[in-house]
């Protein structure tokens, strides 16, 4: 059943029926109620394409998974598990995640022209947020909806984003080391343009302060989300003049590395239980360092405050909305 159809058995114009399943006000709640009763009885269901066609809309939303350069692909897991939350939040309105990945920040940006000219998607959300992000810039100059799973100092950080609370796990993680009796504590985190791995190097660094604690650069790493970049941290701590005797890492990646390198060097003084990570980027990494990870990830929950961001900037919300979340400390 069609439409036109709908409105000769109703005995209404097309318009009028049209106006009552699109719920606009100037239709009486009696004729909504009798269109809407009839269409449910005589199983109508609109045209989603004439429906997307006459709005401009496409139904789609993309996302795009952190550039594969550094190795990056193998949170691909991490990111499809907040895509499950994000289908399921946008499902009633219609709207599918499509996920897009590119090999480098060059092709990135070529992917988010392409969406944007060839109208792809009705909005766009961005993950792995840089400090100052130029893909924020391109989309608020373009006037495209977006949301980002991370901040920026882009636009003055007012944007839509949805983010863990970087800063207060750093601390905690910094917290939990010296509760083991750590002395003299070494920092892996990701940068230097990464703003999460600089929120997180600053919680850290402020929970040490607060200890008396001081620290030099040679404790301190900027790496990628990779296991050679675990590695990599090892060694340049283990060449300093005074050794750490604990190692905090912002992710999984980098503490099995790590691990793994210094498992080779049983004489070094570190192994598993001198060292801890904030979160787990993978799924396949639980089963290795779960007990190393000191936060746990809602990733239908920040599926879900992404989604509820999308359908704020594809309803032309102006107002900008940040989502700061709190992850529970592992019991």
């Amino acid at each position: 059943m069609n439409i036109k159809e709908l409105a000769a058995y109703l005995n209404l114009s097309t318009a009028t029926v049209s106006k009552a399943l699109n719920n606009k006000s100037d239709i009486s709640n009696h004729t909504r109620k009798k269109v809407l009763e009839a269409a449910d009885k005589l199983g109508y269901r609109p045209n989603a394409s004439a429906r997307y066609l006459r709005s401009g809309k496409t139904g789609v939303v993309a996302l795009l998974l952190p550039a594969a350069d550094d190795g990056n692909i193998h949170t691909a897991s991490f990111f499809m598990a907040i895509a499950r939350g994000l289908q399921a939040s946008l499902k009633e309105s219609a709207i599918d995640p499509v996920i897009h990945i590119s090999t480098d920040r060059e092709s990135e940006l070529q992917l988010l022209h392409k969406i944007v000219e060839q109208n792809r998607a009705d909005a766009i959300i961005l993950t792995d947020t840089r400090i100052d992000d130029e893909r924020i810039l391109l989309l608020d100059e373009l006037k495209f909806p977006f949301v980002t799973m991370g901040q920026s100092r882009s636009l003055g950080g007012n944007f839509n984003w949805v983010d863990f609370h970087h800063e207060e796990m750093g601390k905690q993680c910094v917290r939990a080391a010296l509760r083991r009796g750590a002395q003299r504590i070494a920092i892996a985190t990701l940068g230097p343009d990464s703003m999460h791995g600089r929120q997180f190097l600053t919680g850290c660094l402020q929970a040490l302060a607060v200890q008396g604690i001081h620290y030099h650069d040679g404790l301190v790493f900027f790496g990628s989300v990779a296991e050679s970049s675990g590695e990599e941290a090892a060694r340049q701590f283990l060449q300093q003049p005074e050794r750490p005797d604990f190692i905090i890492f912002i992710n999984d990646f980098l503490l099995m590395g790590a691990s793994h390198y210094l498992a080779s060097l049983p004489e070094c003084g570190l192994n598993e239980k001198n060292m801890l990570c904030a979160t787990a980027s993978s799924d396949f990494s639980v089963r290795v360092v779960s007990s190393s990870c000191l936060f746990t990830v809602d990733h239908e929950e920040v599926g879900r405050q992404l989604g509820l961001a999308i359908l704020r900037v594809t309803k032309g919300e102006n107002q900008a909305k940040s989502v700061l979340l709190t992850l529970p400390v592992k019991e």
